[in-house]
């Protein structure tokens, strides 16, 4: 399946914030990427940020527009133009 980029001339877009580690450890805010399937939206991630492990991105607690994914199921979910991702991890202390 391939996901259309573009309408009417105007790029289509996600909004992906990042917060906790990913945010502290390598200093990303947000970006912009393609809509597109979960799994697909890591990859623009790793292509803009290739010093990133995989495994901090695929072990993130995600977030689309307010809703939990799971980890499980979440690779093949598609993510359309201007939904808002949030990446972060569950920071505990004591």
């Amino acid at each position: 399946m391939r996901v259309k980029s573009w309408s009417n001339g105007v790029m289509l877009m996600v909004k992906v914030t990042f917060f906790a580690l990913l945010r502290s450890k390598h200093g990303i805010k947000e970006m912009r990427v393609r809509p597109g399937p979960i799994k697909e939206i890591i990859n623009q991630i790793l292509a803009a940020y290739p010093h990133i492990p995989r495994q901090e991105l695929e072990q993130a607690v995600m977030f689309v527009n307010g809703k939990k994914t799971m980890h499980l199921t979440r690779d093949d979910d598609i993510v359309e133009d201007g939904d808002m991702v949030v990446l972060t991890h569950f920071v505990g202390g004591g």
